[in-house]
């Protein structure tokens, strides 16, 4: 029973919640009213282009990464999900989730991800050739409707103050028709976390599992992809690199680390992945999965970490002469759970 004090309070919220633009607060299953860029003084129009091939997709049917993947099922106990929902940030309407590398499979995945929590979110994309959202996601996620090239730091950093971003999720990867791998997985991922910085933001790095492991047969294999591509595995480690010295005092970053990506979509959500630690261990995952993932970062308290994602039916060892348990083992029920046990770098 509420007593007066919280009556006035709930009378009081749900007044300023009618006068302002849309939270993320809900009732029941009911959607949420659609919102637009010029609440966030963007006054563009906004063009839907069809769907553009995933960077990703090109790396792994190259050669992507360590082993073939075997159907080996290695379980191991469950850490509690407990890891508590982070209530500092709200990922608003007005202070939405920005995703660099918006109009690729991953980011659109990122997206849908964003609008099933009832989470708001702006894409972005080098062009500025914006993705066709599905129409519940464009209750939550909106298109940039301007180019934003991660190897512009000025750029990229007016474009983040520009939507007052409260977290930016960075799926950006070298592409044969956009920047090589040193442009976009290392002077971008340093540049996108300056920008987090600035604004206090969270930065969610989509990373590659295996940067660690240079003597592995999939970084070898990766990282001579040519072309764009060249190199690839040592520009995304650099990218880590100075992701996490940008963002060392604050500690207000996670790096995810797939797999390779899979095209089948999941049927178990959270409780079919696996987060490891210490880059040994690895498998497959989907883009919907990794995006549930990304989210769950999103929403978790903890910081400062690296993890490595993948369906635990995959799992397998980086290299042959490591063990197939690691010890920093984690399930859980749901993706924000995942990082309930997760060690800080």
């Amino acid at each position: 029973r509420f007593n007066n004090s919280a009556l006035v309070m709930l009378v009081l919220l749900l007044v300023e919640t009618a006068s302002f633009a849309p939270s993320n607060i809900s009732c029941g299953s009911q959607k949420k009213q659609s919102w637009d860029l010029r609440q966030l003084s963007i006054m563009s129009s906004i063009q839907d282009s069809s769907e553009t091939p995933s960077r990703r997709e090109f790396i792994t049917n190259n050669g992507n990464y360590f082993l073939l993947l075997s159907s080996m099922s290695v379980m191991v106990g469950n850490a509690p999900a407990t890891a508590a929902f982070n209530k500092e940030i709200s990922y608003s309407a007005e202070r939405p989730v920005a995703i660099l590398g918006g109009g690729g499979r991953t980011g659109k995945e990122v997206a849908a991800a964003l609008a099933k929590e009832g989470l708001y979110g702006i894409t972005m994309t080098r062009t500025g050739k914006l993705p066709v959202l599905p129409g519940y996601v464009k209750d939550f996620v909106q298109n940039y409707p301007e180019p934003v090239d991660v190897s512009d730091a000025d750029g990229l950093l007016k474009a983040m103050q520009s939507i007052h971003a409260s977290a930016i999720v960075y799926c950006a990867s070298a592409s044969g028709k956009g920047g090589n791998a040193f442009q976009v997985d290392d002077a971008g991922v340093a540049n996108a976390a300056a920008a987090a910085k600035s604004l206090d933001a969270r930065f969610v790095l989509v990373s590659a599992l295996g940067v660690d492991r240079p003597e592995s047969k999939g970084f070898k294999m990766t990282n001579s992809l040519g072309g764009n591509y060249d190199k690839i595995m040592d520009a995304k480690r650099q990218g880590e690199e100075k992701a996490r010295s940008i963002l060392a005092k604050s500690k207000n970053y996670m790096i995810v680390r797939p797999g390779p990506l899979l095209g089948v979509k999941t049927k178990d959500g959270a409780s079919g992945i696996e987060l490891n630690q210490g880059d040994i261990i690895g498998g497959g995952i989907s883009r919907d999965e990794l995006a549930g993932v990304v989210v769950g970062a999103l929403l978790s308290e903890k910081k400062g970490a690296t993890v490595e994602v993948y369906r635990t039916k995959t799992r397998q060892k980086i290299q042959p002469e490591f063990d197939m348990i690691s010890g920093n083992e984690v399930t859980a029920d749901t993706y924000v759970g995942l990082f309930g046990n997760v060690m800080a770098d």
